[in-house]
């Protein structure tokens, strides 16, 4: 790693690993909103598809018209300010109508910060040669891993879930002003244009499809896991979190050695085989309804499936003349626009079908992905020979 940018990826690094700390801690205390506000779960799934709304929004604001207004690092200062004391909001909302109207801005903050430092990351891979978006997404991963744990600890210690969420808003706000020292100097940030709006191209319609797909149904991991493992298979709250905890684990494991796995075995075997395996040891462990063997589909689930959204970038930027920046934040808005129907439905299937079947089909969903993965990147293969 050339010197000039090691203080950059590690900003960048901090940025994606607290910014899914705060969401991990989040959603272990979700059973617990639930209960307080006596919400049900496609009311649930309306809320975050009111994030997912802003989100939307954000990314293309934030790529087309912010970056080149202020830059990169003043774009994710500005996410992290919004974002901050946003998760004390929800947890203090006194009604249904004000928690769903919270989700708003924390998806405006959240649309500020993910794909900027994807982007950024994307910037220095191709300047220096180096893959580096699996380790970002590794972050990404530690931070919810170890937000779902501090959340089971701060359970047991602290009793009233607005302090937590006030010690975790500061810390956030903390980062801001170490942002604003280290974060990606302005020199390196490029001198983009305002972009008008326009439809991606068709390539990357296709490679966001498969994003939004990946998005859509993330949320059963991530949202719904606490509450299927305490509704469903009877787990006491503190453990709420387990799913995303071993989830997040394999994650970690992949993404740490993304780079060699993808220089030693190659993206269509990381990104597509090794996500089809996985699919099928979650399907086969979930219909064992044993928590322990359980557990252990999904940590190797976590494991076969965490570098598909860093191919399906790094496949993606290969395919196009856009901007990385642009392309990333197109990529992830239409990733992103999964928030929006894909919590209604989940649910909806929650509420009707039980969270049992949504986990099922998790399993079915993502190795569909990976096999369309694999027939893309053939296809890109076939047409560069």
């Amino acid at each position: 790693m050339e010197e000039k940018f090691q203080k950059e990826v590690i900003t960048c690094f901090g940025g994606a690993f607290l910014i899914m700390f705060m969401i991990g801690i989040y959603f272990v205390y979700v059973p617990w909103n639930i209960d307080r506000l006596d919400i049900t779960e496609s009311e649930l799934g309306i809320s975050i598809c009111a994030f997912g709304f802003a989100n939307l929004f954000a990314n293309q604001l934030g790529a087309r018209v912010i970056v080149p207004k202020i830059g990169t690092t003043n774009t994710i200062i500005l996410g992290i300010f919004i974002f901050s004391y946003l998760p004390l909001a929800i947890a203090t909302a006194p009604n249904y109508f004000y928690f769903t109207l919270f989700f708003i801005p924390i998806g405006i903050g959240a649309g500020f910060i993910f794909p900027i430092i994807n982007s950024q990351i994307a910037i220095i891979e191709q300047k220096t040669g180096r893959v580096l978006l699996p380790m970002t997404q590794a972050f990404f991963s530690a931070g919810s891993l170890f937000g779902a744990l501090a959340a089971g600890i701060f359970m047991n210690l602290i009793p009233d879930p607005r302090i937590t969420f006030i010690i975790v808003g500061s810390l956030f706000l903390l980062y801001s002003t170490m942002f604003y020292f280290f974060g990606f100097k302005k020199k390196l940030e490029g001198n983009e244009k305002i972009e008008k709006f326009k439809l991606p191209q068709n390539n990357i319609l296709i490679y966001g499809f498969l994003l939004m797909m990946n998005f859509a149904t993330i949320g059963i991991i991530i949202d719904w896991s606490p509450v299927w493992l305490t509704k469903d298979l009877g787990a006491p709250l503190f453990l709420g979190g387990l799913v995303i905890m071993f989830f997040n684990g394999g994650e970690i494991i992949a993404r740490v050695s993304g780079s060699n796995l993808i220089n030693k075995y190659g993206e269509i075997v990381i990104g597509c085989y090794f996500s089809i395996i996985a699919c099928i040891i979650l399907f086969i462990s979930i219909f064992t309804m044993n928590l322990y063997i359980i557990l252990s589909g999904i940590i190797i689930f976590g494991f076969g499936t965490a570098n598909f959204i860093a191919i399906v970038l790094r496949q993606a930027i290969s395919e196009t003349n856009e901007t990385i920046s642009l392309t990333i934040s197109n990529l992830l808005t239409l990733g992103f626009g999964g928030f929006i129907f894909g919590p209604v439905i989940v649910g909806y299937l929650a509420e009707f079908m039980g969270l049992t079947f949504n986990m099922y089909l998790l399993s079915f969903i993502w190795a569909f992905n990976g096999l369309a993965l694999y027939y893309l990147i053939n296809k890109n293969s076939l047409k560069n020979n």
